[in-house]
């Protein structure tokens, strides 16, 4: 049947009332907005939606009159609109005499002949402010025409007309009855507190537990209440029910019972309606006391629970106490009391209780089984253990801060009240300190120290002792309201095992050949060996391929200081293929592999034990450079025309220099020229790349063989006030000097004039021309000869397969070639050859024996025919090899001969 005719679908638009979004059927002032319809939970409701007619509308045909003021459209489509239909909150659905299909938000249905569409809904789970009403449009502005609101029903219990509360207690013998009435009551809306009359023919299941277990429920006739599935149930009409209470024996812990009703359709475990019995029910035997209360104490201060305090009631001259049995603080399995007792009157001591209190609230019961030689008669009487016990510190690990403060986590052995906040509440060594709580979780609180304050083996405990101004916020209490003993106990702080790293951390170079080869660990509080074995260090640099390698040392390889303060690790560079000439943290060096890699740091892994529990901390930490820049490459350009023209020597360091940091001296860099260090001029110098590449402009006037020549070396010289790096690392004395590597320089002189009485002297046998070695200066038979001195300081080329310290000798040479020609350019005469670095002419090794090469002219022809008096041309050609670049000299001499044919 229909319970609701809803207004119409469009006869609120353009209304100006209070907006859906606005509207609140539970939190209001006054009376509810008149759309709001409360439900109860599982309850169905129908209601009707149509269009309204308006003006010359309700004279149409299709118009139907629905009451004395509303006209309806028949056949009309429209729009519902329930935004909550979609979830579990509530079922819709349409309803024409029987339930049909689901309804859901903005479903598209039509008025039909009847200009009515039906619907029901029922809540399935309270849930308020559920708008329900109609559009013309999935777009159109919603028409809403109801409000509902899902409620569970609560039971109020009465006895003889009293509403029973958590104060009530009711004491009756074993063996009578009470007659118990209850009510189901609307919780929201208008009618809150009101009989709920829909509560009817509704079963409610009846829980006890403890005690009331011996509790007999049956109907006010005296009959057993129905069962379903083993659950005793009452039923309830029109909102009520009673129902009798009887006890097979005594009830004396106060136990309760419970009336569950409404199942929750998402938990068959569960109701949506769960009415404990408020009050104290006990039922006494009359030969027996009654078991009046217990309390646990802590007599010790160490947080746990040692004492139990217990007292009876009533007559205990015939009364014998047999046994104890408890199950505090779990409230699960009982324990049987086997310690010593103490009796003064009606109160028993059990002093020997040993238990500690559990993560969740403690709780439990304590029995009695007692016994009366009037009427012989035994029973087991129950009581709840109320808890006695205060806050205790049971753990306190210390974590050093990296600032002004550190902190103190604390494990209490229950929950603190969490309105303290900060104050002198904790005694240390016997003195109050100052601590902030930071963070309060339950029973474990961080607090902020005064760094340095607190020490790993100092004594803490709760300060119970604390005026206003010390403690504005009082004393560190629990959360249950139980006072802090004064003999609380105290507990020594606890080092968490974190490693705080201080910032002696670095990278090193300790032979200075451009390669990292050992690292250090500083820490701020001193580590030992056993710290160690819970560590795992990593370091994070680069190979010659340039990927990030991790640098992973055994607790083995690590040498710790003796004051513990800093840890070392000395590396094999090759093992780990460690990139050489690599001195800073270069992003430009990391290899498409590696790409978006960092390099350059350090993490540590470590287990860190706080408030009992075994943790892995990693952290990252930064390291120091503490490498000092070497020379990564150098280049020679040699001059070999102009005496007047520098040559230009650019040297490139493995990082960039802080050039501006440091004067440019003479002595900043020292040559190996000629079997001696020495000097050159430093002052020309342009820096580039950063300060990366320093190119000097060296030795312009000084005569061209006597200048530095690729293949001698180069090393620092000024470790006090030479180079620096942007970090301030000099360079290092341990830095080993470096070949000089270069493009030749080639240096050419000839003899301008001969005689040709020379060419009579020699045999008609010799050849045109000849090539000699020359020691420093030509012999006086050379110097009167035609020909091409050359000075010739070879270009470095390195052994790929052997290192780069390893010159490649065989392909180091000179290929040369000199044609002679008449002033008219006829042709006379040419020769060529190729000489390598290691040939016999240098006795294997032209850098190690620089001889200079003299091609005398014969003055004869290609056919060895002897030449005229005359002026000829000589061109001369010099190609060297193994330059990075093809160099290739080309000269023309003007030679001139002399003297009579005889």
């Amino acid at each position: 049947m229909l319970l609701l005719l809803a207004t119409g679908t469009f006869a609120a638009e353009g209304d100006e009332s209070s907006k859906v979004k606005d509207v609140d059927c539970v939190n209001y002032d006054g009376s509810p907005d008149g759309r709001c319809v409360y439900l109860r939970v599982l309850r169905s409701q129908g209601f009707s939606l149509f269009v309204e007619a308006h003006d010359e509308d309700t004279l149409s045909a299709d118009a139907v009159k629905i009451n004395s003021r509303q006209y309806a459209l028949k056949n009309t489509d429209f729009y519902v609109y329930a935004p909550l239909a979609d979830n579990d909150s509530i079922y819709l659905f349409r309803y024409e005499g029987a339930i049909g299909d689901s309804v859901h938000n903005l479903d598209k249905v039509n008025s039909g002949e009847r200009a009515l569409a039906n619907f029901g809904i029922k809540g399935m789970y309270p849930y308020v402010n559920i708008p329900v009403g109609t559009a013309s449009s999935p777009s159109a502005k919603p028409d809403t025409s109801r409000i509902y609101n899902i409620y569970a029903p609560a039971l109020k219990y009465y006895v003889a007309g009293e509403e029973v509360t958590d104060a009530t207690k009711l004491q009756l013998e074993v063996g009578d009855s009470l007659q118990i009435d209850v009510e189901a009551v609307v919780t929201i809306g208008p009618d809150a507190n009101a009989v709920d009359t829909t509560v009817d023919k509704e079963k409610f299941y009846v829980s006890t537990f403890g005690d009331s277990d011996n509790l007999i429920f049956k109907t006010l006739s005296g009959a057993d209440l129905e069962t379903a599935n083993g659950k005793a149930y009452v039923i309830f009409s029109k909102g009520k029910s009673s129902f009798l209470v009887y006890a097979s024996a005594s009830v004396t812990d106060g136990s309760n019972f419970t009336l569950s009703g409404y199942k929750n359709p998402g938990d068959s475990k569960k109701y949506f309606v769960e009415g404990p019995f408020p009050g104290e029910l006990r039922f006494g035997n009359p030969d027996l006391p009654d078991l009046e209360s217990a309390v646990i104490f802590d007599t010790d201060g160490d947080g746990m629970g040692d004492s139990i305090s217990v007292q009876f009631a009533g007559n205990m001259d015939s009364v014998d106490v047999k046994d104890f049995f408890y199950n505090w603080p779990s409230g699960d399995k009982f324990k049987k009391y086997s310690g010593d007792e103490t009796r003064t009157g009606d109160q028993f001591g059990l002093p020997d209780i040993d238990e500690a209190l559990q993560d969740k609230d403690a709780s439990g019961v304590l029995k009695a089984y007692v016994c009366s030689s009037v009427g012989n008669r035994c029973d087991t009487l129950r009581t709840n253990i109320k808890d006695s016990v205060g806050a205790v510190i049971q753990v306190a690990t210390l974590v050093k801060g990296s600032g002004d403060t550190d902190t103190l986590i604390v494990r209490f052995n229950k929950d603190v009240d969490e309105s303290w906040t900060e104050g002198e509440g904790l005694k240390l060594n016997g003195e109050r300190i100052y601590a902030e709580a930071i963070q309060k979780d339950g029973n474990v609180w961080k607090f902020l120290v005064a760094s340095g304050v607190v020490s790993v083996g100092d004594k803490v405990k709760i300060e119970t002792d604390c005026g206003k101004d010390a403690c504005p916020d009082g004393i560190l209490t629990a959360a249950d309201g139980i006072p802090t003993s004064k003999n609380n106990q105290e507990v020594p702080v606890q080092n968490s095992g974190r490693i705080y790293m201080s910032e002696n951390n670095g990278f090193y170079d300790r032979d200075g050949d451009g390669r990292l080869d050992s690292v250090s660990v500083g820490f701020e509080t001193p580590i030992t060996e056993d710290d160690l074995k819970n560590m795992n260090l990593t370091f994070y640099w680069l190979d010659n391929d340039g990927d990030v390698i991790e640098l992973n040392p055994s607790p083995r390889d690590l040498t710790l200081s003796s004051d513990g303060t800093v840890l070392g690790f000395s590396i094999d560079p090759k093992s780990y293929d460690v990139m050489e000439k690599l001195t800073a943290v270069d992003p430009t060096r990391v290899s498409k592999t590696s790409d978006g890699r960092e390099y350059g740091y350090a993490t540590l892994s470590n287990k860190v034990t706080i408030d009992g529990k075994d943790t892995t901390e990693e952290v990252r930490f930064e390291m120091n450079d503490y490498m000092a820049p070497v020379i990564a490459s150098n280049f020679l350009n040699p001059e070999s025309f102009q005496y007047m023209s520098p040559d230009k020597f650019v040297v490139t360091f493995s990082e960039p220099i802080d050039y501006e940091k440091f004067s440019m001296t003479d002595d900043c860099l020292s040559f190996y020229v000629d079997g001696a260090w020495i000097h050159y001029s430093l002052t020309s110098v342009e820096w580039s790349d950063g300060g990366r590449k320093a190119t000097f402009y060296m030795e312009a006037g000084t005569d061209l063989a006597e200048r530095m020549n690729p293949a001698d070396s180069v090393k620092f010289d000024n470790f006090t006030s030479g180079l620096v790096d942007a970090n301030g690392n000099r360079v290092s004395e341990q830095a080993p000097s470096v070949m000089v590597e270069g493009d030749p320089r080639v240096i050419m002189q000839t003899t301008s004039f001969a005689d040709l009485n020379r060419a009579e002297e020699l045999s008609d046998r010799v050849k045109p021309f000849t090539i000699d070695h020359v020691k420093t200066s030509l012999d006086k038979d050379n110097a009167a000869s035609l020909g091409v001195l050359m000075d010739v300081g070879f270009s470095t080329i390195m052994n790929s397969d052997s290192g780069a310290s390893v010159l490649d000798l065989e392909n180091s040479g000179l290929v040369w070639e000199l044609y002679v020609y008449t002033n008219m350019g006829v042709y006379v005469g040419s020769a060529s050859g190729k000489i390598a670095c290691d040939d016999e002419f240098f006795e294997g090794n032209c850098f190690e024996n620089p001889d200079k090469l003299y091609v005398r002219w014969n003055m004869r022809s290609d056919d060895g025919r002897k030449v005229g008096v005359g002026v000829y041309l000589a061109k001369f050609k010099v190609k060297v090899f193994g330059a990075k670049e093809e160099f290739l000299i080309e000269r023309v001499f003007r030679w001139g001969i002399t003297g009579s044919r005889k």
